[in-house]
C-alpha cells in the first residue's frame, strides 16, 4: 500500500525552562545498510562554508546535541537529552542571559566526554576573526553581547559567552536583537570537539576567551575537518567521502535525540546518482531512498511499482531563477521584470511537476503556515509574471538597453528576431548568461523556452551547463573578480525559522555566501528587521509583516523569479522500514528511526 501523506506543519516556538531527560529505548548497535541517492554534494560538512541540501543530509546525521532542537512536528524545544536545566534572566539594559546546566553523560564518538568547554569553544571559535580569515562565512554568536568587538579582533574576551563550570555555561543575548520571533534559536548552541579542533587551544580562565594558536586551529579545521570530521556528536560518525559516496556508521556513544532515540542502522551511504535514473535505481534495489522527487513521470513510475513505497508532503520552499541584482543587466529592476515576462512559468508546473504543485509569485512555499493564512490575498495582490512580450519590451525600453548596434538608433520591436539584439549607448550588446545544472529537466526547459521570449525582446541568451557544485560556486560568488552569469536555476527549502534577514539584508551585502543575489535595499532591510523584531507570541503581527514583505519582494525587488512550490515525494524501497518525513523533518533527521527488513 502506498503511503501518500499530505502534511502542512505549523512551526511554533516554545521555551521549555526545565527538561526531563528521556530514557533511551533503542539498541546499542546498528544493523543493516541503507543507500540514499542524491544529486551532487559539495562535501562541506561543518558550518561556515557553502553547502547544499545533500551535504545537510550528512550533517544532520553526524552532528547533534544542540541545546534547542526541532521536533518531528516542527516545534523548537529544549533538548532534554542535552540540557538538565536552563534559567533566564534579563538585566537592566535589557540583555537576556540563558544559563544551561548540561547532562553529564554526553560523549563524542571517540568516547571523550562532552562538557561546557565544547559549547563555549564552539561559540568563541566560530565568532573569532581567525575563523573568518580561514575563509569561513559564519554568523554564529552575532546576536550575543560583545560579538562585534570580538569578531573584529578588537577584544579577546567575548562578553556574551561564559563557561561557568564543567557542565554549565551561559550566553547573553544583546538587547539590540530583542525581541526576536524565534528567540530560543539565539540560545541554540551545538558543541564542537575542542580536543580535536582546538589544536592546543584552551578556554581562558575568564571563561570567555581562547588561549593558544587559534589561527593554526582555524586553518586545520577549514582544510581538514571541514571535509572529513574525525570526531562527531550525532547518531552516526563520519567514515569516508570516496568516489561520490559519503559513508557514515552507527555511533555507539550517542545517547539519543530529544526523544532518547538512537539510530537503528549500522551504515548509511549518501551516493551521487544520475537524476534521470534515480527512481529507477530505487525500483531496481540499487539505491534504497531518493527524496524530493518532483517530476510527474518518475512519480507515476513509482506509484505503479510494487517494489517501492512513497511519502508525499507539501514543500516548505520553492524553485526559482536567482538573479544577480548588483551585476550585469540584472542590476536593473525593469530588466528583471522584463525577463520574468518572457518565459511561461506554468510549464514548470505542468511539464515537470505534472500538477503536483503550483506556481508561486514571491518567496514562499505551500507548506508554510503564513501561506495558508494569506493564500487568497497573495493570489489577488501579487504580480503574476505571465508571458507578455509587449510588456517586456516596454520595460526594456526603460533600461539602458534600448538601441541598435550603433548605440543611437532606437531598437524596434517590429524587427525582433534572433540576431537583432538590443544595445546600450556604448554599442554593447544585451546578453543574458544563465547557469543551469546538468541532468536537470528544469535547466533543459529553461534552455528550450526562455530563448523564445528573449529573441522577441532583443536579448542574446546563453545557457551554460555544469554540475551542481560548479553552479553553487558561481552563485555564491567564490571569484568576485570574474563574475559572468546573470541567473541560475535553483530551489530552496526553508528552516523552521523563516528569517530572510540573513539572505537579503544589506548587513550581508558583498558576502555572497550569505546574500547571493547581491541585494542592497533599504525597504527590504526595514521589513526583514521588523519581521524578526517581535516577541514569539506576536504571531498575528508577524503574519502581517510577512505579507507586506512578500508584496514588496514581488513588485519592487524581484531578486529571483519564483517558479513553483511543489509536493515532494520521498520514494524508498520496501526493505526500508520506519521512514517518516515531512517538510521540516527531512531524511537526514528521519533516518534515525529507519531500519531494514530482514
Amino acid at each position: 500500500m502506498k503511503k501518500l501523506l499530505s502534511l502542512a506543519v505549523i512551526a511554533l516556538v516554545a521555551l521549555s525552562m526545565a527538561a526531563c531527560a528521556p530514557t533511551p529505548t533503542t539498541p546499542a548497535e546498528g544493523k543493516g545498510t541503507v543507500v540514499i541517492g542524491t544529486p551532487a554534494f559539495s562535501g562541506n560538512l561543518i558550518g561556515g562554508f557553502g553547502n547544499n541540501a545533500y551535504d545537510v543530509i550528512v550533517r544532520n546525521m553526524i552532528w547533534g546535541y544542540a541545546t534547542y532542537t526541532t521536533t518531528i512536528g516542527g516545534e523548537i524545544v529544549l533538548d532534554p537529552t542535552v540540557v538538565k536545566t536552563v534559567t533566564t534572566a534579563v538585566n537592566d539594559a535589557g540583555d537576556k542571559t540563558y544559563t544551561f546546566e548540561l547532562n553529564t553523560n554526553l560523549k563524542w564518538s571517540d568516547g571523550t566526554a562532552i562538557t561546557a568547554d565544547d559549547y563555549v569553544f564552539a561559540l568563541l571559535f566560530a565568532s573569532s576573526p581567525q575563523w573568518r580569515l580561514a575563509g569561513a562565512s559564519d554568523t554564529t554568536g552575532r546576536e550575543l553581547v560583545g560579538y562585534s568587538a570580538y569578531n573584529k579582533g578588537e577584544a579577546t574576551v567575548f562578553e556574551g559567552v561564559k563557561k561557568l563550570g564543567t557542565h554549565s555555561f551561559s550566553v547573553t543575548i544583546s538587547n539590540d536583537y530583542l525581541p526576536y520571533f524565534y528567540e530560543t534559536l539565539y540560545a541554540a548552541v551545538s558543541p564542537v570537539p575542542l580536543h580535536v579542533w582546538g589544536q592546543g587551544v584552551t578556554i581562558g580562565e575568564d571563561g570567555s576567551s581562547l588561549v593558544g594558536d587559534v589561527t593554526a586551529a582555524a586553518t586545520y579545521v577549514a582544510g581538514t575537518e571541514r571535509f572529513a570530521p574525525s570526531v562527531t556528536s550525532g547518531p552516526f560518525k563520519f567514515v569516508s567521502n570516496i568516489d561520490k559516496r559519503m559513508t557514515v556508521k552507527f555511533n555507539p556513544e550517542y545517547v539519543g535525540d530529544y526523544r532518547g532515540v538512537k539510530a537503528k542502522l549500522d551504515t548509511v551511504i549518501v551516493q551521487e546518482v544520475n537524476q534521470d535514473l534515480d527512481v529507477d535505481l530505487v525500483i531496481a534495489g540499487e539505491v534504497d531512498i531518493v527524496t524530493g522527487v518532483i517530476q510527474d513521470a518518475k512519480i507515476k513510475k513509482a506509484i505503479v511499482s510494487d517494489q517501492v513505497d512513497l511519502i508525499n508532503y507539501k514543500r516548505n520552499g520553492y524553485g526559482f531563477i536567482g538573479f544577480t541584482t548588483d551585476f550585469g543587466p540584472t542590476k536593473d529592476l525593469n530588466y528583471r521584470k522584463a525577463v520574468a515576462h518572457l518565459i511561461d512559468r506554468q510549464q514548470f508546473v505542468t511539464t515537470i511537476l505534472g500538477g503536483y504543485g503550483a506556481m508561486v509569485n514571491a518567496e514562499y512555499g505551500l507548506a508554510q503556515w503564513m501561506y495558508d493564512a494569506k493564500a487568497a490575498e497573495l493570489n489577488e495582490n501579487l504580480i503574476n509574471y505571465v508571458v507578455n512580450v509587449d510588456e517586456a519590451n516596454r520595460l526594456l525600453d526603460l533600461t539602458e538597453w534600448k538601441f541598435e548596434a550603433d548605440g543611437v538608433t532606437p531598437w524596434d520591436k517590429t524587427k525582433a528576431t534572433a540576431g537583432y539584439w538590443r544595445h546600450n549607448d556604448k554599442g554593447e550588446v544585451l546578453k543574458h548568461n544563465h547557469f543551469g545544472s546538468t541532468n536537470n529537466p528544469i535547466s533543459d526547459l529553461i534552455n528550450t523556452e526562455w530563448p523564445k521570449g528573449m529573441n522577441q525582446a532583443g536579448i542574446q541568451f546563453y545557457l551554460e551547463y555544469g554540475d551542481f557544485s560548479a553552479l553553487l560556486s558561481n552563485y555564491y560568488v567564490e571569484d568576485p573578480e570574474n563574475r559572468f552569469f546573470n541567473s541560475y536555476n535553483l530551489a530552496v527549502n526553508f528552516s523552521v525559522a523563516y528569517d530572510p534577514y540573513y539572505s537579503l539584508h544589506s548587513d550581508f551585502y558583498g558576502q555572497y555566501s550569505q546574500n547571493p543575489t547581491g541585494t542592497n535595499d533599504p525597504e527590504i532591510d526595514r521589513l526583514t528587521v521588523a519581521m524578526r523584531s517581535l516577541e514569539p507570541t506576536q504571531k498575528d503581527e508577524y503574519l502581517e509583516l510577512w505579507y507586506e514583505y512578500q508584496l514588496y519582494w514581488n513588485s519592487q525587488l524581484l531578486p529571483q523569479l519564483p517558479l513553483y512550490s511543489n509536493v515532494y515525494f520521498d520514494i524508498f524501497n520496501k526493505r526500508v522500514v520506519g521512514l517518516q518525513t515531512n517538510p521540516l523533518w527531512t531524511v537526514g533527521r528521519a533516518i534515525i528511526d529507519v531500519s531494514v527488513a530482514d
